[in-house]
């Protein structure tokens, strides 16, 4: 003999009530840590950028045998690359061409310093909320002339210059970049 369900099916308000609650409290829980692992990705980014950036102008600058140039601007956080612009001269008269001039900075009423007179490769901005702490390299007669620059060489015979770069974000946690002028490779590590 089959006998009835008396039961009706579903779940009761108190039990609905009850994962809810749970849920939030686990939420709550875990969200502090989602937090700083997205900051750390951040700063995990701007590394990956700048050794990506730099492995690409050491490539580009051995295959072209031109100097190639990485540049950073440490106040919009944007990172680009490039080789130097070429200066042309006007065809009618043989003469240096003015507009040229002007974007290098050797004419005044122009200035030079949003792109160092570096032609524009390729071009990248870096997270937000990250900041440039502090940069250190060999030769620093670029940075006289450039003061909200970073420029880093790449040679034709696949050297470079010497350089540290660190990179934090708003919680004090950073990344420093030690490039080996040698063979161009970046060592980077986690600072606080």
């Amino acid at each position: 003999m089959l006998r009835k369900p008396t039961g009706k099916g579903g779940f009761t308000l108190i039990e609905v009530i009850l994962v809810v609650v749970i849920s939030l409290v686990m939420l709550g829980v875990s969200l502090p840590y989602f937090a700083h692992a997205y900051k750390g990705m951040q700063l995990r980014v701007t590394a990956r950028t700048v050794n990506r950036m730099t492995r690409y102008a050491r490539s580009m600058a051995i295959m072209r045998e031109k100097t190639m140039t990485v540049v950073i601007n440490h106040v919009t956080m944007e990172i680009f690359l490039g080789g130097a612009e070429q200066t042309s001269t006007n065809a009618a008269d043989g003469e240096l061409n003015q507009d040229v001039l002007k974007r290098l900075g050797y004419v005044e009423g122009a200035s030079n310093s949003d792109n160092a007179g570096i032609e524009k490769e390729i071009h990248r901005f870096l997270p937000e909320h990250i900041h440039a702490a502090h940069f250190e390299k060999d030769w620093i007669e670029d940075e006289e002339k450039y003061q909200d620059l970073y420029l880093i060489h790449y040679y034709p015979d696949g050297q470079s210059d010497w350089f540290v770069l660190e990179f934090k974000n708003q919680r004090g946690l950073g990344v420093k970049l030690e490039n080996d002028p040698i063979s161009g490779k970046i060592r980077s590590e986690f600072i606080q």
